[in-house]
């Protein structure tokens, strides 16, 4: 039987806002569940039910609070993402897992070809290779080749966006998180970014995305994590758990 590449068991993460009198907030409590290779979790809610500091705590950039995070890495070992030291979560997301959040913050003048080839050049990749693979990416995602070699921070949002998801899949990872990653796109750039997640997916990379786009998730996700409040209040298979009108309500507020 397929093992689980990711085993989230009773995590909760809670934040000290010092500015606030110390007051404590509570984004996540005690949440469970199993990732599989090749399966896509769509992850929706209301605004403010914890949806991203989940992405953010899997990323470890929340450290949490409780709980487990269990990794199956390339070499087959188990890696508590909740504890590891972070010299390995370093390794790990330069081999294995990656975050896609809607903003791309890249280094200053970086061309963004170059942008997009550093994983490859961080594997070993020799410069040529990984720049042609990283021109070939951004091609499929319709970025012209003026821009290509061109600064991401003057770019526009949509345009930074589909550097981002190119980097990320240069070099397919075995974990992908994804924080709204087409929010600033129009449908014909949704459906370059749909397809070569599709193509990820069928490759066996794992995915967890949070997307406020009703035909994304239908086309994606296998299944459906319903967050409220920080905690799973559904989960179930796509077509089969009931979500709220939390997508239509957020596609409305980003329109």
């Amino acid at each position: 039987m397929n093992k689980p590449l990711l085993s989230v068991a009773g995590l909760s993460k809670s934040i000290t806002l010092h500015i606030l009198q110390g007051k404590v907030v509570t984004p996540l409590r005690d949440i469970t569940f199993d990732l599989y290779p090749g399966e896509f979790l769509g992850i929706v809610g209301p605004s403010g039910a914890g949806k991203s500091s989940l992405l953010k705590c899997l990323y470890r950039t929340y450290v949490p609070t409780s709980g487990s995070m269990r990794y199956r890495t390339e070499a087959g070992e188990m890696v508590d993402l909740a504890t590891a030291e972070e010299r390995e979560m370093i390794a790990l997301r330069r081999r294995e897992i990656r975050y896609v959040s809607q903003f791309l913050k890249p280094p200053p003048r970086v061309e963004a070809a170059d942008v997009v080839a550093a994983p490859l050049a961080a594997a070993g990749i020799e410069q040529r290779e990984a720049r042609a693979r990283a021109d070939g990416m951004l091609e499929r995602l319709g970025l012209p080749d003026s821009l290509r070699s061109s600064f991401p921070s003057l770019f526009s949002g949509g345009e930074q966006q589909r550097v981002n998801v190119a980097r990320a899949l240069v070099s397919p990872p075995r974990l992908l998180l994804l924080d709204e990653p087409t929010s600033a796109l129009d449908s014909e750039n949704r459906a370059r970014v749909l397809e070569l997640l599709l193509e990820a997916k069928r490759d066996g990379v794992a995915m967890l995305g949070i997307f406020h786009d009703t035909e994304m998730l239908e086309h994606l996700a296998d299944r459906v994590l319903v967050v409220e409040e920080g905690r799973v209040a559904r989960e179930g298979r796509v077509g089969e758990v009931e979500i709220p009108n939390y997508i239509e309500a957020a596609a409305v507020e980003f329109a």
